[in-house]
């Protein structure tokens, strides 16, 4: 798996994963409902769904068109861009 540090624009999908001991409780909930969640820290640009699953060991993200910026919104609730493994399915 690649380490993306950068958003990619335009990109046909896109995946993460997060170790599920680099995030708190907090940061679990607000990934999970991360719509509503987007709205509070001043984002309104998801116009597409992202598939968010949790396991006992990280807590995953897919979506099949990424127009809403999930690496900006990670960064907003707290979350260190290093502990974010992104995969480009373009």
């Amino acid at each position: 798996m690649k380490l993306r540090i950068g958003f990619i624009t335009n990109s046909s999908s896109s995946s993460f994963t997060i170790a599920r001991s680099d995030l708190t409780d907090e940061q679990i909930e607000k990934i999970k409902n991360y719509f509503e969640a987007a709205k509070e820290v001043g984002m309104n640009d998801f116009d597409d769904l992202w598939d968010i699953d949790e396991t006992n060991f990280g807590i995953r993200g897919f979506t099949c068109m990424d127009n809403g910026d999930m690496n900006k919104f990670l960064r907003l609730i707290g979350i260190n861009r290093d502990i974010v493994e992104w995969e480009d399915w373009s």
